[in-house]
């Protein structure tokens, strides 16, 4: 659940939105009723709040100085409290104050910025899994303290640029951010050292092509937007783009515009690539199981909600099969072999439904040799058959460990669903006594149940 929440909250934590847009998300992902950010730079203070309550500078900086003295005296990272904190946060305002009950405070500290705060959370309600939200808030804060400095070095970026076009242009070749200029007959007159490292063409090669643009953006159309954001209009907000670099790897680079003097176009540009990558494994990790490749629990249930949202009694092509599936005496094979082998035993399992599966096929592993196929379009008997088919490709292609091969075989409860209005847990519930069924008749079957009993 928090990978989840927390993989739902990463796209917003970037410079193009304001921090109390991401504030605001943060407390509908989260069910927090208010937060607030402060943030002290250079002896100044600011405060950034959202939610259904209201804070103030001076009442969250009150907040902060009459913490307990021991909190004080030592140093901390995040204190949490379990109820009544709206006492603490609003103590002259007794309606405001009993509106909120749980919180945590987490420092902010950045040092290469300068840079220090303050992140809070309420909720109205004393929260069950403190532990886990805490937890979250810790990793959150570590998005935020990237997301100021990112908007600080932006910052201090474009104002030390415009001072080094106008006064020290020799330097540009030593700035640790990408620089370029192409003019209107698309001749590239800029490309600074860091351009040069990045992408691995050297000016002169640039310009020895009919048109330079074409070695970073293949795509004709692509190439186009692209000349069109560079050469036409300065532009405030940094944009994304996925330039190649001479090695054929594609890149992520946030790029701006600065208007020179002479209405000549100087591009900005941000290497971000390994971060994007980051932030994507985040998010795969928030859906595919890390042993198996295949959807984890969480990503399942998403699906088949989503496929009982659209299941439609009069429409047939809405229909589908669920198939719940679990390994057969898995005990004994981590009890013989070791848990090495069990694991390669549940990455087998995995391959051979890959292989028998039809493309529009969901399958995931519920956790640990339980799994769950859910079949479009598929009919009981349909689905039957796959699992007759699976059963076979088991038998024909073993686990091999050692000079030993390992026949898998699996038992299995089918559903088919029809739109009759089942939620997910019925469903599940329906699969999962079929499939103990399976079990108690002697293993290695697949029971029907009836998406009606």
């Amino acid at each position: 659940m928090a990978l989840a929440v927390l993989a739902k909250l990463m796209p917003w934590l970037t410079a193009q939105r304001t921090l109390k847009e991401i504030l605001r998300a943060i407390n509908a992902a989260l069910g927090a009723r208010l937060a607030w950010v402060i943030v002290e730079q250079d002896g100044v203070a600011q405060i950034a709040s959202a939610g259904k309550a209201t804070c103030t500078l001076s009442a969250a900086q009150r907040f902060i100085e009459h913490l307990p003295m021991h909190r004080q005296q030592r140093a901390w990272r995040v204190i949490c409290w379990r109820r009544n904190v709206g006492n603490l946060l609003f103590p002259a305002h007794a309606n405001r104050a009993n509106k909120l009950q749980s919180g945590i405070l987490c420092k902010l500290h950045l040092q290469q910025a300068n840079l220090s705060g303050y992140f809070f959370l309420a909720f109205a309600e004393p929260l069950t899994s403190l532990t886990v939200m805490k937890n979250i808030v810790v990793i959150l804060v570590e998005k935020l303290k990237d997301y100021l400095a990112e908007i600080i070095i932006k910052d201090r970026t474009a104002k030390e640029l415009q001072r080094i076009i106008t006064q020290y242009r020799a330097l540009f070749d030593r700035a640790p951010v990408l620089m370029t200029s192409f003019d209107k007959s698309n001749r590239c007159v800029l490309w600074n050292g860091e351009c040069e490292r990045l992408f691995g063409w050297t000016l002169e090669e640039l310009n020895q092509q009919p048109d330079p643009l074409a070695l970073f953006y293949p795509d004709p159309g692509v190439r186009q937007r692209v000349r069109a954001s560079v050469n036409l209009s300065a532009t405030v907000d940094m944009h994304e783009w996925h330039p190649i670099r001479r090695d054929g790897q594609p890149l992520t680079v946030l790029w701006s515009n600065i208007l020179l003097p002479d209405n000549s176009i100087l591009s900005i540009g941000m290497d971000i690539t390994e971060r994007k990558k980051a932030e994507q494994q985040l998010t795969m990790k928030a859906t595919i199981d890390e042993l198996t490749g295949c959807y984890n629990r969480s990503a399942l249930l998403r699906q088949l909600k989503e496929a009982l949202k659209l299941c439609l009694p009069n429409d047939t092509r809405s229909h589908f099969s669920l198939l719940m599936l679990d390994l057969d005496h898995f005990k004994s094979i981590n009890d013989r072999w070791g848990h090495q082998t069990g694991d390669a035993a549940l990455v087998h399992f995995c391959e051979q439904v890959r292989e028998v599966s039809e493309p529009a096929y969901v399958f995931g592993r519920l956790g640990g040799e339980e799994f769950l196929i859910l079949m479009p379009r598929t009919r009981r008997r349909t689905a039957l058959r796959f699992s007759h088919k699976l059963r076979a490709a088991l038998l024909q292609t073993p686990l091999c460990r050692d000079d030993e091969k390992i026949t898998l075989t699996f038992s299995a409860g089918l559903v088919f669903v029809n739109g009759e209005g089942q939620d997910s847990s019925v469903l599940l519930t329906l699969a999962d006594n079929a499939l103990y069924e399976a079990k108690r008749n002697g293993r290695s079957k697949t029971v029907v149940a009836s998406a009606f009993s």
